[in-house]
């Protein structure tokens, strides 16, 4: 039940925020698409494709229906607005250099290893 409800909101999300609802409008174009193929043979899908988005003019009122035709876009901006802060640079004081010890580079190793997990031996 609970992934019926995930995968709901999520296709109610899709289709109200995202430009997704135009993909369900794929169907008016193919049928458009078999209008012109009737009343022209010779005419690819390519052709087709040309005539309808190469231009904004319609030539009859289907053409306004067919996906990402419309102007209708949904777009929901977020901005966030930091305030500015005024960083100085100054004089900072000089790091002093420290050795460190490695202890592996030994011969004897400091820790009784009586384990499986011991140095190899030579």
């Amino acid at each position: 039940m609970l992934r019926f409800a995930a995968i709901g909101l999520f296709l109610l999300y899709l289709v109200s925020f995202t430009e997704f609802r135009e993909v369900l409008r794929l169907p008016l174009l193919v049928e458009h698409y078999a209008e012109h193929k009737n009343q022209v043979a010779e005419m690819s899908f390519l052709e087709f494709l040309v005539m309808h988005y190469e231009t904004d003019v319609a030539h009859d009122d289907q053409d306004n229906r067919l996906p990402f035709k419309d102007c209708s876009h949904s777009f929901i901006g977020q901005v966030v607005m930091l305030p500015i802060q005024k960083i100085s640079l100054t004089e900072g004081l000089a790091i002093n250099a420290t050795s460190y010890q490695f202890f592996y580079l030994q011969h004897e190793p400091k820790l009784i290893a009586v384990d499986i997990f011991q140095p190899p031996k030579l």
